[in-house]
């Protein structure tokens, strides 16, 4: 069974088509990286697989179940699957261990004692274990995604999405967090990202995806899309990554 399953997957804001006609299967375990210029639809494809956007026609599932407008099918959904946000979005009224041990607590899948173990032991796996009970706006922007990381780990999920988890930051601090996510890709867990970072993408993805005017334009494996990309559309944007 594939972990993530998209059928002819379209999605409208008014009379603009984000996303069109989108098919894609990604299998457990696979690593996805999805590239493409600003406006292709890379952004609202990961957030229509975890429900925060409702998609328009088409399906969509996780495993065998499939995503749709229902609080209690999307609550299963989003324990299965955990998200890394471009902007961080940590609670800033809590330390980072209690931003790590809400979600758990809250869904009543762990007591608060289980729930501080478990995020002590992802904050030191991602090294910020020294922070931990500091506060978002204490921490440099890689230890905040850092943070973020880990808390997403802490609802034990199947499936990682990344939308652009270094755009944000400094030059300096992107490689902390690549470093992290290599790590993540190595235990095999099912990623997906959304990135423009190319060098992580040609070191940890299985498949690359480029998609362009909300379609998946080209697929395939890193080498290849790197070295000879089969498309007008693919040439011109890693032209401009060059360059």
């Amino acid at each position: 069974m594939s972990a993530i399953t998209l059928s002819g997957v379209h999605k409208w804001y008014g009379d603009y088509h984000a996303l069109r006609n989108v098919d894609l299967d990604i299998a457990p375990g696979e690593r996805i990286v999805i590239c493409g210029p600003s406006g292709s639809g890379k952004s609202t494809l990961i957030r229509c697989i975890n429900g925060l956007e409702s998609h328009d026609q088409g399906r969509i599932a996780i495993g065998d179940e499939e995503v749709r407008e229902d609080a209690r099918a999307l609550q299963r959904v989003r324990i299965r699957v955990g998200m890394v946000f471009q902007s961080f979005n940590l609670f800033p009224h809590l330390t980072i261990v209690e931003n790590c041990m809400l979600a758990p607590v809250r869904v009543g899948e762990a007591s608060p004692a289980e729930a501080r173990e478990r995020a002590h032991a992802l904050l030191d796996r991602v090294r910020i274990g020294d922070q931990k009970d500091k506060y978002p706006g204490q921490l440099s922007g890689g230890q905040q995604q850092r943070a973020a990381i880990a808390r997403a780990l802490c609802m034990r999920p199947e499936i990682m999405l990344f939308d652009e988890p270094t755009s944000a930051l400094d030059a300096e601090m992107v490689k902390e967090v690549l470093d992290i996510m290599t790590a993540l890709a190595s235990d095999g867990m099912t990623m997906l990202c959304v990135t423009h970072e190319m060098g992580f993408a040609r070191e940890v993805a299985d498949r690359v995806v480029f998609m362009d005017a909300g379609q998946i334009v080209e697929i395939g494996e890193p080498t290849a899309f790197f070295s000879a990309p089969k498309h007008d559309r693919a040439r011109a944007f890693l032209g401009q990554l060059i360059h």
